[in-house]
């Protein structure tokens, strides 16, 4: 599939905006860990930024964003709808929280509505590709687990550098737990990440290009496209890189996405500071582009056995 980077930095940017949010959620649910100071401060300012960026970016992707509200009118049916409805909620459940942290004191049910609104909007995420079946690569339960573990991922990390940015001396008490969690839940998307690449090169087409075509016979190759230029088929279900760029970004992934951040992590439990918190967010969300990206190239849709790779 060809990639729009238009997806790339919305599902990126709100991931790790409902990683942030799930995880002040999580750690203020029964008692309160992180300051209000902090939470009025810095988390719900900067997670509605990048929530508020990320719904910007989406909108880049529709051929008509004058009609973007009609999206939601299938949400009976459509994940993608659920996806509309989702993401707008958990902005509004965010700017609550917002108003009752700056007020008094965010109040336990919202702490619970935080923690469903973002996992809801990463399993709608997540489904609007996971349900298409005939793309053998994304029709896993491992496309949802990715896109929370990687959101899980970013979100704490920047969790970590807010803290540290807003009192060193807190940071510095809790290091040990919060590099540590870091350091987990890298190792954990690491994991998966490799899991799921294994997995999609062992997959093998359900038709071959004899049922494509529709023409009998046991030796069919391919010689051209059919025509003199593209078209729709040739340009939105193809990435058009080789293989040697493939080779390399996936180098990339491995490298900025999950080993560097955890070597940085690793260093932070004995050294913590705010340059290693900054570079291991920055280059871990670099890597999650490449990782984004790589997540639809790889996508081969059943329509590539009939025109096979287009040069």
């Amino acid at each position: 599939m060809r990639p729009q980077f238009s997806i790339i930095f919305f599902t990126t940017l709100a991931g790790m905006a409902q990683g942030l949010l799930f995880f002040l959620a999580a750690l203020d649910f029964r008692t309160q860990v992180i300051p209000t100071a902090f939470l009025t401060s810095l988390a719900f300012p900067i997670s509605l930024l990048l929530l508020m960026l990320g719904l910007i970016a989406s909108f880049f992707h529709l051929g008509h964003p004058e009609r973007a509200w009609r999206a939601a009118m299938m949400w009976r049916t459509s994940w993608l709808s659920r996806e509309v409805i989702a993401l707008p909620a958990l902005m509004v459940v965010t700017s609550l929280g917002y108003f009752y942290a700056y007020t008094s004191q965010v109040p336990q049910w919202l702490w619970i509505a935080l923690l469903i609104t973002t996992v809801t909007l990463w399993i709608c995420t997540a489904k609007i590709y996971q349900c298409i079946r005939f793309i053998q690569e994304w029709s896993h339960s491992s496309t949802t687990t990715n896109f929370i573990l990687l959101g899980l991922s970013s979100g704490w990390l920047l969790l970590e550098l807010l803290l540290s940015l807003w009192n060193p001396s807190f940071e510095i008490e809790n290091n040990l737990f919060f590099s540590g969690i870091a350091v987990l839940l890298l190792f954990l998307s690491f994991n998966l990440k490799l899991w799921i690449w294994r997995r999609n090169k062992s997959l093998k087409p359900k038709s071959n290009l004899a049922s494509a075509t529709g023409i009998r016979g046991s030796n069919i190759r391919q010689t051209s496209m059919g025509f003199m230029g593209g078209s729709f088929n040739t340009r939105e279900f193809f990435h058009h890189q080789t293989d040697r760029v493939i080779h390399n970004l996936r180098k990339i992934i491995l490298l900025c996405a999950y080993i560097l951040p955890l070597i940085l992590m690793a260093n932070a439990l004995n050294t913590p500071s705010v340059a290693i918190f900054a570079m291991a967010l920055a280059i871990h969300y670099v890597g999650q582009l490449a990782e984004r990206w790589m997540f639809f190239a790889e996508a081969n849709h059943p329509q590539n056995l009939y025109y096979q790779r287009v040069s």
